[in-house]
């Protein structure tokens, strides 16, 4: 029996154990998984980021489209032609950052080129039912699939379309049934009326039968229909002939409402499967191989960045900037630095210098935009390129404006010309800088491609780029890009798992919060101890009136919640001025009366003919307490100053309240970095939450021996 209640016991403390450790468990699990495990039910305790390998899923789209599935190759490289801009596959999964690339082009088709008399001559047998540039075949293609299945509001949009088909297949039956209440009886003859009816009849009986035929298009895993749904879109509507063959008093009516409904739709259903299937046609080449690239490392992407700013006017400076400081702080770097070389050399202050940039990236956009030389006219003079542009936007009110203002800065500086020809090409080389920095610090290395992909770029693991180079147009068939694949080496497994934490520390200045919060937690401790020992010992060992009465009305205090006391506070810390300063964060929090009682309760425990012999021996209050009363209280005061420093680092609401600026705030304000009015980053808060409370787990784990001996010893149950 007492065996059987041995095993109880344990089976319980077991449990408890467990209900207490889960919470901890489940936080460190969660801090090492992707977005995507998160929420997932029933919940799991493994993660993707141990994996080796990955598969990726992608929504392709281009240019400025927003992420639709639509044929992102095919329609994407014509922007490349047209505007520099390669094929963008928007991640639909979880970000990634490193591991061996995978893009699955092998076997899309593609052509080089397009025969322009054969072009010609294809789209003048075409009835067009949009608006759309024939200039060139790249212009062409790109805005018919821009308009059908890509951008922001494709016309075969899964939903939109779908109501439009079926709103417009009612809008003709409503019409049917009009004409066939109220104008019916208008035709005349007889046998026309009854022969119109039958039609009318048919018509909605076909209507009524290819409605549900529509609907189920509603349904469907990709934003926009395939073009194997769109095919089947047209076949349905040529089982129905629409239009009235015949003529009569109604039929002018009932032929004009056709054709403003689905004979409209079908118009631009026949135009787009006309268009695709001569693009089609023409893809004649395979594509030999997939893409493959790994991410560079920081040496590859410094030489990179060298190679392509060579010509630059602050080449020197950019290779100097790149010896002292990091990739990612480079930019902002050169910024100041250019800024400050104009500051020295013109005598202006960096205000006024703000303020030009300004005016003079109004000016430098305004020549751009009527086509100007903007460049090669600087190089001439400031004065040429402001002729230039007084020429060909001299009535626009942009001009005029920055011109005024332009004209006024020119009285307080020395060398305006000269002054604003710098600044302006400063600001068109860094333009220049910025866009070669951005693509070289997202861009990976190509192991294997086919010959016209120039560069992978992969920004923060949610989009990845590809680049073309030497085809214009390039067009490809790639319906099959719909996953990407990655494969990891056993370091790339390391830094995946810890990935949310790298993230987590650079997602606020944890650096700044943790010297705050050590700082303050320390300093805080070390106060508290002091004064709670001496108030203890005075409590303890010396003999004045109100004693008892005071430390009862002190014990009192601690029956007041912090809540109450937190706007008093508040308003004595603002009087005092102290908002946003470490006095607003310790002085508060100095005084304990739990801390003095727990004291108080050990030091009374120490036997009096100790106190007896120190006063005989002639010592003083002072030195008794201090040299004897410490010392032999080393068990409490480790555990007062534990909890004080685990209550002091763990403080939220009071750090949040009394500071404005991130360089006074402490670690766990640093955690609402992670929750926003769109949600909570669960991973990140997780891996954040681990390393701020870390530290006080191992000072716990180092001192738990003295906290279970300090609560024993002060009598506390």
């Amino acid at each position: 029996m007492r065996e059987l209640r041995k095993t109880i016991v344990y089976i319980l403390l077991s449990i408890g154990a467990i209900v207490m450790l889960a919470p901890f468990a489940w936080m460190l699990v969660t801090s090492f998984k992707l977005p995507s495990e998160v929420n997932t039910w029933p919940p799991k305790w493994t993660s993707r980021s141990f994996a080796t390998s990955r598969e990726i899923k992608v929504i392709p789209s281009t240019g400025m489209a927003t992420n639709v599935k639509g044929l992102s190759l095919r329609e994407a490289l014509s922007f490349v032609a047209k505007k520099s801009v390669g094929l963008n596959l928007s991640v639909n999964d979880d970000p990634f950052y490193r591991g061996e690339l995978t893009i699955p082009t092998k076997g899309a088709k593609y052509t080089p080129s397009v025969n322009l008399d054969e072009f010609n001559t294809f789209v003048n047998s075409l009835t067009i039912p949009i608006e759309v540039d024939k200039e060139t075949p790249e212009s062409f293609f790109e805005e018919v699939y821009l308009y059908y299945i890509n951008g922001s509001s494709p016309f075969f949009k899964r939903d939109e379309f779908t109501s439009n088909i079926l709103g417009n297949v009612d809008n003709l039956l409503n019409t049917i049934d009009m004409i066939s209440t109220y104008g019916i009886d208008r035709i005349e003859d007889q046998s026309e009326k009854e022969s119109f009816q039958n039609f009318l009849s048919e018509k909605v009986k076909q209507l009524t039968e290819l409605r549900p035929k529509f609907e189920k298009f509603k349904i469907g895993l990709e934003l926009v229909l395939s073009n194997d749904e769109i095919s089947e879109v047209a076949k349905l509507l040529d089982t129905v002939e629409l239009l009235y063959p015949g003529q009569n008093e109604v039929s002018e009516n009932y032929n004009t409402g056709v054709e403003n409904t689905l004979l409209n739709i079908k118009k631009n259903v026949d135009f787009f499967l006309k268009v695709n299937t001569y693009f089609s046609s023409i893809q004649n080449n395979v594509v030999d191989k997939d893409i493959k690239a790994v991410p560079m490392s920081k040496d590859e992407k410094v030489n990179t960045l060298l190679e392509r700013t060579k010509d630059f006017r602050d080449f020197n400076e950019i290779k100097e900037l790149t010896a002292k400081v990091e990739l990612n702080t480079l930019g902002e770097e050169l910024a100041k630095k250019l800024d400050d070389e104009v500051v020295e050399r013109y005598k202006i202050s960096s205000l006024d210098l703000s303020n030009l940039k300004s005016l003079i990236s109004s000016f430098i956009n305004l020549g751009l935009e009527n086509n100007l030389p903007v460049r090669d006219l600087l190089n001439v003079s400031f004065d040429e390129f402001s002729r230039k542009l007084e020429e060909s936007a001299g009535m626009s009110l942009t001009y005029i404006s920055v011109k005024s203002k332009l004209d006024s800065f020119k009285e307080s500086v020395d060398n305006a010309a000269e002054l604003f020809r710098d600044v302006a090409i400063n600001t068109l080389e860094f333009q220049d800088f910025r866009s070669i920095y951005e693509s070289v610090n997202y861009a990976w290395k190509i192991i294997e491609a086919p010959s016209f992909v120039k560069e992978i770029i992969v920004k923060d693991g949610k989009t990845v780029e590809i680049i073309m180079d030497g085809v214009s147009p390039i067009y490809f068939i790639d319906d099959n890009i719909k996953t990407l694949s990655l494969k990891f080496t056993a370091s790339d497994v390391v830094k995946n798992v810890f990935q949310n934490y790298v993230l987590a520390w650079q997602a606020a200045p944890f650096g700044i919060y943790y010297v705050n919060t050590i700082f303050v937690a320390v300093v805080t401790t070390l106060l508290e101890i002091v004064i709670s020992a001496m108030a203890a010992y005075a409590f303890s060992w010396m003999r004045f009136p109100g004693r008892d009465l005071l430390f009862s009305i002190f014990l009192a205090t601690m029956m007041v919640p912090g809540e109450v006391l937190l706007v008093p506070n508040f308003i004595t810390i603002t009087k005092f001025g102290w908002i946003d300063t470490y006095y607003a964060l310790i002085v508060p929090w100095v005084v304990s009366v739990f801390s003095i009682f727990l004291m108080k309760q050990h030091f009374m425990s120490i036997p009096t003919e100790l106190f007896d012999a120190a006063r005989i021996d002639g010592c003083s209050h002072w030195r008794y307490l201090w040299q004897i009363v410490m010392p032999l209280s080393r068990p409490v005061v480790i555990t007062t100053a534990l909890l004080k420093f685990v209550g002091s680092w763990n403080s939220f609401l009071w750090v949040l309240i009394v500071t404005n600026d991130p360089k006074y705030r402490t670690l766990t304000v640093g955690l609402q970095a992670f929750s926003s009015d769109v949600g909570t980053l669960y991973n990140l808060l997780m891996a954040a939450a681990t390393f701020t409370i870390l530290p006080v787990i191992i000072i716990f784990l180092f001192t738990q021996r003295y906290f279970v001996r300090g609560i024993a010893r002060t009598g506390l149950k």
